[in-house]
């Protein structure tokens, strides 16, 4: 149903939200705990980021009712108060003020409908595989995200080494989902028997917004387990390490087990 409690806290605070004054500081996302949870993930900086993203995504339409909304709350127009953006808004998009009001009142709305229905925001997002065979281990980092985002580049270490030659390409946007992406592949590094962990890869992208983080892993000895962890300071770890083996001790000093041929 259209209106259930989520959505219609999420156009109540974006309305608020839009009556402070000054500019869109985290100071003024604070209060509002519905935008914080589901829009920032928990993170006042966060919820900031995604609406500056979200401008982002729709600068394209100069008479666009989320730009209305946006611009009139602070995000790329400047006024210390909501009637000084409404004036500003009118003057830059020849319109009378009026018509400024109800760009952004449709505006909230719709971004009410498209935060409670969970779109990630246009989050970017990222896909590490990890595939084991006997000592080696192959990586391929992928990354997607909107062409309209401010792209900053991933740094990656490998056993806590920086990888300072990776160079993330990217190609035109996919038909279905306008995202772009570029991919990186690392077959250099081996299961290391003499550290508390075999293998490990560290990423740290720092979009506009958090990026998800998707693990694929294809291990070749049952002995092994693979795991993920991500941090809000944009650090993604994935690891590969001793599992567990019913029915007895694990038999560490046996060679690393490969695919058959």
């Amino acid at each position: 149903m259209k209106d259930d409690p989520l959505r219609l806290q999420l156009r109540k605070e974006l309305r608020e939200l839009r009556r402070g004054e000054g500019a869109l500081a985290p100071d003024r996302i604070a209060t509002c705990e519905a935008l914080v949870r589901v829009v920032g993930m928990g993170s006042v900086e966060q919820a900031r980021g995604t609406l500056r993203e979200m401008l982002s995504r729709y600068a394209t339409e100069p008479h666009g009712d989320i730009r209305a909304y946006l611009e009139t709350c602070g995000v790329g127009l400047d006024g210390a108060t909501l009637e000084k953006r409404l004036e500003a808004y009118a003057a830059t998009h020849h319109v009378d003020q009026r018509t400024a009001l109800r760009r952004s009142d449709r505006g909230a709305d719709k971004l009410a409908t498209l935060f409670r229905d969970e779109e990630l925001f246009f989050r970017p997002w990222g896909h590490l595989t990890m595939y084991q065979f006997g000592e080696r281990v192959l990586c391929t980092i992928t990354l997607n995200m909107d062409p309209n985002s401010e792209y900053r580049p991933p740094a990656v270490w490998v056993h806590d080494e920086l990888l300072d030659t990776l160079e993330f390409e990217f190609g035109p946007p996919h038909p279905r989902t306008g995202y772009v992406q570029a991919k990186q592949y690392i077959d250099s590094f081996r299961l290391d028997r003499e550290r508390d962990w075999l293998f490990k890869i560290n990423i740290e992208w720092r979009m506009g917004v958090w990026p998800q983080w998707v693990l694929a892993t294809q291990l070749a000895d049952p002995r092994l387990v693979a795991k993920v962890q991500t941090q809000r300071n944009y650090m993604t770890e994935a690891s590969i390490t001793w599992g567990a083996w019913p029915g007895g001790d694990t038999p560490y000093d046996d060679p690393f087990l490969s695919f058959p041929i």
